[in-house]
């Protein structure tokens, strides 16, 4: 054999073994060209979906300004409306828990901006001490979105009444101050994320677009780690605390916890929770803000041969959906009813088994591990 010939045969093998890549249990995983996957998914929907989130909660955060200058009844129903608007935009990007929005000085994080419930008692503390600033830890209990849906949507009261808090009581200034500084947080969090991910901060951007690898770093990795632990939160928060079900166990049968549900005062849980599925679906498809069905996960299952796969999971995502669809009204209400609880324990049910889907399955075909805070045991 002359030198040639072993030189293009050591090519060869090189490019062999580049192009796989051993599982956890020693079967070689099939890989392919992962730019288009990871070019789609940062430019044209992580990019967009981060935009329309700043768009949406600095028109909100305008409303703020206004209304609190002004307290009305209809002031109060157009804020409503653009909170509503920025809480589900805000849904889009609950999967993206990386780079930019997971940075120790921004912390843009479900667990820091959308853990509910809120601690209704420790809002009011807040309120009557004249709270001027939200501490970048210890305080989201009574900041974030979850903070907001309780002072714009106070169940016990009329919203003649909650303008009044604002404009009338005794606490009205302090009310208004808290709202404001909530409010300005959250808009600080959002654009300090979104101006990272582009050209005027950190572009990373680029750097997410570049990083075609599969390791624990690379964009493939976080972004499957973050959309399975989005789905996860889905399953265990949004369904599975109403029905007192944790770690898939119920604790009590004859427990339920309505008022542990995502956006309870506004009666937006259920809402929420269709958004995150629908948000997780879209970006598992690469499907762009624009609606353009662009190269994704299912695109890239099918370029490693794993076809039935991408089937079984968008099949999965439907079943999903439509048992959020037979769920009765919100979630609050449906867990405190005989058939609206059934009904909720099935989307429950078809979410772990996708979550299983995307948690196991996907990830070992695409070679990628699984290293999100992970206790629940799935």
């Amino acid at each position: 054999m002359n030198k040639l010939s072993i030189l293009f045969i050591s090519i060869c093998l090189v490019i062999t073994a580049a192009c796989k890549k051993k599982s956890d249990d020693g079967t070689t995983v099939k890989q392919a060209n992962r730019e288009p996957l990871i070019g789609n998914i940062g430019y044209n929907v992580i990019y967009g979906r981060y935009l329309n989130l700043q768009t949406a909660f600095n028109d909100f955060d305008d409303e703020v300004q206004s209304f609190t200058a002004a307290p009305t009844t209809d002031g109060l129903q157009t804020l409503r409306s653009k909170f509503y608007k920025a809480y589900i935009a805000w849904e889009y990007v609950a999967q993206f828990e990386f780079g930019p929005a997971a940075a120790a000085t921004v912390m843009l994080e479900t667990k820091s901006v959308n853990a509910f419930p809120s601690d209704t008692a420790l809002i009011k503390t807040q309120i009557e001490s004249g709270l001027t600033n939200i501490p970048s830890t210890g305080s989201a209990t009574y900041s974030g979105f979850p903070a907001i849906d309780y002072l714009l949507y106070q169940k016990s009261q009329t919203a003649q009444q909650i303008v009044d808090s604002f404009s009338v009581s005794t606490l009205a200034a302090r009310r208004c101050d808290f709202l404001k500084v909530v409010s300005s947080n959250l808009k600080t969090r959002i654009e300090t994320t979104f101006k990272n991910w582009n050209s005027s901060g950190m572009n990373f951007i680029v750097i997410y677009t570049s990083n075609a690898g599969i390791d624990l770093g690379s964009s493939t990795s976080q972004t499957i780690n973050m959309m399975v632990s989005d789905l996860e939160n889905v399953k265990n928060y949004k369904l599975g605390i109403p029905l007192n079900i944790v770690q898939n166990a119920v604790l009590d049968p004859l427990v339920v916890n309505p008022f542990k549900c995502e956006g309870y005062h506004s009666d937006s849980s259920l809402v929420l929770a269709k958004a995150s599925i629908e948000a997780i679906r879209r970006l598992y498809r690469g499907i762009t803000v624009n609606g353009i069905d662009g190269y994704g996960f299912d695109d890239y299952l099918a370029a490693i041969d794993k076809k039935q796969l991408d089937v079984d999971i968008q099949l999965q995502i439907a079943r999903v959906e439509a048992k959020l669809n037979a769920i009765p009204g919100p979630i609050s209400t449906a867990v405190q009813d005989p058939a609206g609880k059934q009904a909720v324990q099935a989307a429950y049910d078809e979410t772990l088994t996708l979550l299983t889907m995307l948690k196991v399955d996907m990830a070992s075909a695409i070679g990628v591990m699984i290293s999100y805070g992970d206790t629940d045991g799935d």
